[in-house]
């Protein structure tokens, strides 16, 4: 009986409240482009994380900083500083404003936080691999498969240089203990390998080196080499062969 009672002076409230002026009714166009706008923030906000950790992804694979953690903790260390952590901060920020606009909505709204976090987390990652896998960032960088060092056999015509489009720090990056380059001869156990900024370096191998997967090595193989940098010359703790 209570409740009829207390249902009842609520409504009695709202209908004398929209009698007096109070209480100002909306159009239903309102609530339609309030809702068309949080989606379209939704929809763009995907849009970004896509191409945000695609990029992220990209960058990892053309500077080999991604094959860094297979040499353990002094890998793992090399990937952590050469991150691009402004991208990662960016990923994550991006990530935080699209759980809030998804969070606005009802199948969202009564789901735990870490259910609906896991989602986002789940669309930005296979998004974005699978967005990796296509040709946007090679044609936003000029670079192109089978055409990424000096000597390749260019493709689609003359192109400038991996790194000189919309990434145009890209191709002089360069870190003093990885190097991602294609071996152009041998000098003994050692490796004469050229990067993307036509430098040849000598790769001393040592009994110490690290080879995850083996020593056979071809000339025309793309390596990654973990190892401080002199001059000319590379100690390598570890080499690891990539794909092109």
């Amino acid at each position: 009986m209570e409740d009829n009672t207390q249902k009842k002076s609520i409504t009695d409230q709202i209908v004398a409240a929209a009698k007096s002026g109070e209480l100002k009714m909306r159009p239903k166009w309102h609530f339609v482009l309030r809702a068309v706008l949080w989606l379209a923030g939704i929809a763009a906000a995907v849009l970004v994380l896509l191409y945000l950790f695609s990029l992220l992804m990209f960058i990892a694979r053309e500077t080999g900083i991604w094959v860094a953690p297979i040499f353990g903790w002094r890998g793992i260390l090399i990937f952590l500083t050469s991150l691009p952590w402004l991208l990662v901060l960016l990923v994550i920020v991006f990530v935080a404003v699209l759980e809030v606009l998804v969070r606005r909505y009802a199948f969202a709204y009564r789901m735990p936080l870490l259910y609906s976090a896991l989602g986002v987390l789940l669309i930005v990652v296979a998004g974005g691999i699978l967005l990796s896998r296509t040709p946007l960032h090679d044609m936003l960088s000029h670079c192109r498969p089978g055409n990424r060092f000096p000597g390749d056999p260019p493709r689609l015509g003359t192109r400038p240089p991996c790194g000189t489009g919309v990434y145009r720090d890209l191709g002089p990056r360069r870190f003093d203990n990885i190097h991602y380059g294609q071996i152009d001869s041998f000098n003994g156990n050692n490796l004469i390998i050229v990067n993307r900024q036509e430098e040849r370096l000598t790769v001393i191998v040592t009994k110490r080196t690290r080879l995850p997967f083996g020593e056979d090595f071809t000339a025309g193989d793309t390596v990654v080499v973990i190892g401080d940098r002199r001059g000319d010359q590379v100690e390598a703790f570890g080499i690891s062969r990539v794909g092109n």
